[in-house]
């Protein structure tokens, strides 16, 4: 994976579950993802971004 870095947008509770926005840093791509704590979200962001394949094609989405 890319050396991409993700930060924080929003933490908010639906269904009784701890969720997170979380945005890949130079993009408008914004992950959601259930967690406990803000490291736990950037962790499942990465995970989810290589399963996903989306390392392979995030130049096509950097803002310029």
């Amino acid at each position: 994976m890319k050396n991409l870095e993700f930060e924080i947008l929003e933490e908010y509770e639906l269904l009784g579950e701890r969720r997170f926005r979380v945005r890949i840093k130079g993009t408008k791509i914004v992950l959601n993802v259930s967690a406990e704590n803000n490291e736990e979200a950037i962790r499942k962001a990465k995970e989810l971004v290589k399963k996903i394949r989306l390392s392979e094609v995030i130049d096509q989405y950097r803002i310029r």
